[in-house]
């Protein structure tokens, strides 16, 4: 198995070197006209310290240099992916037209550098286009009927997931957020995971954060579980920032709401890191130990095995796809997942699914065909 993995991680950085070194020729080869022959040499320079900036943003350096190299690397991400399915897209017309025997100069090189030119320049107004996207959070809506009758007649939860905390653009995005939420009047706020993203430590200002959540108003409170970038060496610091948040997190727990509903709220099955000894328990197990007669709000970050939920469960909440969040990588989630988005209800004995693509981002700070978003469900009682 470590064998395999081994090999697997090798295979992947030889690919993504040499991915490097096709953008990189292909991006020379648009400017070659008007920059001096030895630039080829800076830009492969310039790229090599992108494409790797992640990497050494991991290194036991200063977190202010971290920072640094994780913005780097966060930008560098979303342009590298559009420039390669770009600049793939247009070799492979070229290279069919070739086999066709199509008539006139496909491959001449005005041609081939213009169109470089016209591919680097997408790639960055795209990034600059996401990034300002990112920062656009939109409020969805569901309605959701329950014939529990310990519900109020109606009560108005705001689901959140995938925060990231950590990330690039996410504290930036945080204020707006929040002020979306407690516009919505809330009778009880959820957040269902990837509060954080993967390292405490990133966020530069834990206490202005912190204030944001506590001044977040609900009937019933602020529940939260844990997703697969909530763990970790920080792990620590992570649970103590929730609980002066105001936030109750449910570790594999369930908790009572006003003799009326009951949240549960699960451990992710993938957590980067672990989650300080705790695991994720076998679903019957947790179900088992849940109060009859009053109906179940569950809060699992990732929408996988939808079957594992039936008739003891009322509504499942989770986020984790993103919806892909920068196009085409929705069709990736929608072949992964069940259900990557929206809502789902598997047959007439099974709960109701919300998957929210998220308020924040994970990697490029970028949305390209998705939205950052806070979900608003309106929980009905029906007679």
């Amino acid at each position: 198995m470590k064998v395999g993995i081994f090999i697997g991680a090798v295979l992947f950085v030889v690919l993504y070197v040499i991915s490097i070194i096709y953008v990189s020729r292909r991006i020379q080869e648009g400017f070659s006209g008007i920059l001096p022959e030895k630039s080829r040499w800076a830009l492969y320079t310039v790229m090599a310290v992108l494409s790797f900036s992640l990497v050494f943003g991991m290194m036991p350096v200063s977190y202010g240099v971290k920072r640094i190299f994780s913005t780097m690397g966060a930008y560098f991400m979303g342009f590298y992916a559009y420039a390669l399915m770009l600049f793939l897209v247009r070799d492979g017309v070229l290279l069919l037209g070739k086999l066709l025997k199509i008539k006139g100069d496909l491959d001449g090189m005005k041609l081939l550098s213009t169109s470089s030119v016209m591919i680097t320049v997408l790639s960055l107004v795209l990034v600059v286009y996401g990034t300002v996207h990112a920062g656009n959070i939109k409020t969805v809506s569901y309605e959701v009927d329950s014939y529990a009758q310990s519900l109020p007649e109606k009560m108005k939860i705001v689901l959140l997931s995938d925060l990231h905390l950590g990330a690039v653009g996410s504290e930036k995005r945080l204020p707006e957020i929040i002020k979306k939420v407690q516009a919505e009047e809330p009778d009880l706020v959820l957040l269902s995971g990837d509060i954080f993203d993967d390292d405490f430590m990133l966020i530069r200002d834990p206490q202005k954060a912190i204030k944001l959540f506590q001044g977040v108003e609900s009937t019933y409170g602020i529940y939260a579980s844990l997703g697969n970038h909530d763990g970790g060496k920080t792990f620590p610091q992570m649970l103590q920032f929730l609980e002066e948040s105001g936030i109750t997190v449910l570790l594999e727990q369930h908790q009572v709401v006003a003799d009326s509903f009951v949240i549960l709220g699960r451990l992710d099955p993938s957590p980067i890191g672990g989650f300080g000894g705790d695991e994720r328990q076998e679903t019957k197990e947790v179900l088992s130990a849940l109060p009859d007669g009053l109906p179940v709000i569950v809060l699992d970050h990732t929408p996988s095995h939808v079957e594992q939920y039936g008739k003891e469960v009322d509504l499942v909440l989770s986020g984790h796809t993103h919806k892909g969040q920068i196009f085409p990588f929705q069709l990736g989630t929608k072949l992964l997942f069940d259900v990557d988005y929206g809502f789902y209800k598997r047959n007439e004995e099974a709960p109701a699914y919300i998957v929210t693509s998220g308020a924040g981002t994970w990697g490029p700070p970028m949305r390209i065909g998705t939205n950052s978003e806070i979900v608003r469900i309106t929980l009905q009682r029906v007679k």
